[in-house]
């Protein structure tokens, strides 16, 4: 049975500037933060090999990896090539430094910068505290593209464990940021450099075992040569052995950290029981529950119709009665947007009316603008809800600048009512503020610093997915997180800035995940970001109450599509990692050497099985890949946005309380 493939188009989106007083600031400090980041990379690469070993040694309490790759060069037919590449990882603040000698594309760089944040998180170490400087060095031009990411990763985890990698070993395959290994191209040409220095073991992206090879065939007929192209498959397996090398499937960079340095991780595990929320997100759902019965009562007394709200209710309580008080929150929240479209339908006539209205939703963002603001201190826990609502009213602020200078009546009352209750829903998460009895204090300016390292992340992170053709409405999602982000952080929302930048993070990074991926891959990483949400929140709830990973993990259980419960699953796990990061406490994952021997290329498979290990992993199931019509109807309220915005910008932006 052929998997289903996700067809993903490639595509350049920009970004919006904000209009900020501080812009030209933050321009300036981004450029010459970028001019030393270039300074140094070209200062690496025209230096002789001793200057460069000479920078390496005086680093201090440095660890150095060597590690090899393999690459396509910029030939017809297509070649292999080895390529050296160097990582050095040192105590710091989260930069990294490319080298490159020749030049290669972007995308070299933004595999070393996803190369190291992955590393840090499968690892369990916080990436602020390090330093990362790699040098990559090839004999000639290669071909762009982002095969190298897993050689640089598995490179980056020996590093920060001071584990010793094997020489003999080699693996072509993109990294995701959840640690999966992507599909790349050119493998037989890589297999055959691999072998020619003196690789025994070449790992490959699962699913890749046999690949399409393009054979150039040239016939001449009289004074005429007629040249036709064909194509093949090739089992590398099978090839491996013609080589000598012993070709093996990896799925995650766990299983190819095996092969490289015989050490497998072993995380602790933590279980969380979501019950224990119950009441705070109860809370939430009744306060929503309450307002939005209110409104509905005052527009049933003006005669309209109220069909669409009621549907939204009627899911709202169902989901109250199940236990599940976010996703019934946001349910009612949807609802409420709705009310509030009609009710302003119905009181605003003219100008002047809808002078009065923005004005009111003008004092009522302001108001809360200046107790946000006022708020000089936080702990980590009061944290997450400062974040939700710094959030909420700059997005608050920005639908009122779209009604406002909307040329249609109808558009500007509906962004009017997405204003009103965006600036409504922070109040609601405010209100959770009284139930923090005791929190651990923030240092100062440590929010401010998350901030400004989790949106330079989410940037750099926008910039590699669109070269490397990721999944492009989410990549424009993640631009206007980002954009959301940089406005919380010009406005001194830092809170709600390390939030919005999280976000941007978690939607840059799948529109990478999506790439080539098919049902059974689909379902597999959903479980497995499933158990890492989990995981992380139960190691959380040790130390404080993660409340707002928790309503998003609640979100993702109830939704029914797997792209929906991916992108909630996975910002819910990287908020909780970033509240363990302010907390300080990142015990890390425990590295375990496994003794046994995988040179033998000639033992069948079975015999292999009884001397590797077995590596746990998710079995994935083949369901059918909903189609986008389905996405569409689960999002809470797409029916009253806008038609110009999209399928994702419906689901991220208008379902979140």
């Amino acid at each position: 049975m052929h998997s289903k493939k996700l067809k993903l188009k490639k595509t350049v989106s920009k970004f919006s500037e904000q209009n900020s007083p501080n812009l030209m600031k933050n321009t300036l400090i981004l450029l010459l933060i970028l001019f030393l980041t270039m300074g140094f990379s070209l200062f690496l690469s025209h230096s002789s090999p001793e200057i460069v070993k000479k920078v390496s040694a005086e680093f201090l309490n440095a660890t150095e990896v060597k590690i090899r790759a393999v690459a396509v060069k910029s030939t017809e037919p297509p070649e292999g090539a080895v390529i050296d590449i160097s990582v050095t990882v040192t105590p710091g603040e989260g930069r990294v430094f490319v080298s490159t000698l020749p030049y290669t594309q972007i995308d070299m760089q933004g595999s070393a910068q996803l190369a190291a944040l992955t590393a840090c998180d499968i690892l369990g170490m916080d990436f602020m505290n390090y330093d990362f400087f790699f040098t990559v060095e090839a004999d000639s031009p290669i071909v762009g593209g982002p095969s190298a990411g897993g050689v640089m990763t598995i490179a980056t985890m020996a590093a920060l464990k001071d584990l010793t990698v094997r020489k003999d070993v080699y693996m072509t395959g993109m990294i995701y940021p959840d640690g999966f290994i992507g599909p790349v191209g050119g493998i037989p040409y890589k297999l055959k450099a691999a072998a020619d220095n003196g690789a025994k073991i070449f790992l490959i992206p699962k699913g890749q075992r046999v690949v399409n090879v393009e054979e150039t065939l040239e016939e001449k007929k009289g004074p005429f040569i007629f040249i036709t192209k064909k194509s093949k498959p090739v089992d590398l397996v099978e090839y491996g052995k013609e080589l000598g090398v012993n070709v093996v499937e990896v799925e995650t960079i766990e299983e190819a950290l095996l092969y490289y340095t015989n050490h497998t991780i072993v995380k602790s595990k933590f279980e969380t029981n979501i019950s224990r929320y119950s009441d705070l997100l109860k809370r939430l759902a009744e306060i929503m529950k309450k307002d939005t019965s209110d409104l509905y009562s005052t527009v049933k007394e003006m005669g309209l119709s109220t069909d669409k709200a009621e549907e939204y209710m009627r899911a709202g309580e169902r989901s109250y009665e199940e236990g599940n008080y976010y996703t019934s929150t946001s349910q009612y929240f949807t609802a409420k947007i709705e009310l509030r479209t009609l009710y302003y339908t119905q009181i605003i006539e003219t100008a002047d009316d809808l002078e009065r209205e923005f004005q009111n939703v003008e004092d009522e963002i302001g108001r809360s603008k200046e107790y946000l603001l006022s708020q000089k201190s936080m702990g980590i826990e009061s944290f997450q809800l400062f974040g939700a609502a710094q959030e909420r009213v700059t997005l608050a602020e920005d639908y009122l600048y779209l009604a406002r200078t909307s040329e249609d009546m109808v558009e500007s009352i509906k962004y009017l009512a997405l204003a009103k209750e965006r600036v409504e829903s922070a109040r609601v998460w405010l209100s959770l503020l009284e139930t923090v009895d005791e929190d651990i204090p923030l240092k100062d300016g440590e929010l401010e610093r998350r901030a400004q390292f989790y949106l330079g992340q989410a940037e750099s992170i926008v910039v590699y997915a669109t070269e490397i053709g990721g999944y492009p409405t989410l990549i424009d999602e993640a631009e206007k997180s980002i954009k959301l982000a940089r406005k919380q952080l010009d406005e001194g929302f830092y809170a709600g800035s390390a939030v919005s930048a999280i976000d941007g993070i978690t939607k840059a990074s799948l529109s990478i995940e999506l790439i080539n991926v098919d049902e059974d891959l689909l379902n597999s990483k959903v479980e497995s970001a499933s158990n890492s949400a989990r995981n992380a929140i139960g190691e959380l709830e040790n130390i404080l109450t993660p409340v707002l990973p928790v309503a998003y993990m609640e979100y993702a259980d109830t939704a029914e599509n797997p792209v929906v419960k991916l992108s909630y699953y996975k910002l819910s796990e990287r908020l909780a990692k970033l509240m363990l990061s302010l907390s300080k406490v990142y015990p890390g994952a425990q590295i375990v050497k496994i003794e046994f021997n995988f040179d033998n290329t000639t033992k069948s498979d079975s015999e292999k099985s009884k001397t590797i290990p077995e590596i746990s992993r998710i079995e994935p199931k083949i369901p059918k890949l909903p189609e986008v019509e389905k996405i569409v109807k689960e999002i809470p309220g797409f029916e009253i946005a806008i038609s110009v915005i999209s399928v994702f910008f419906a689901y991220y932006i208008r379902r979140k309380l």
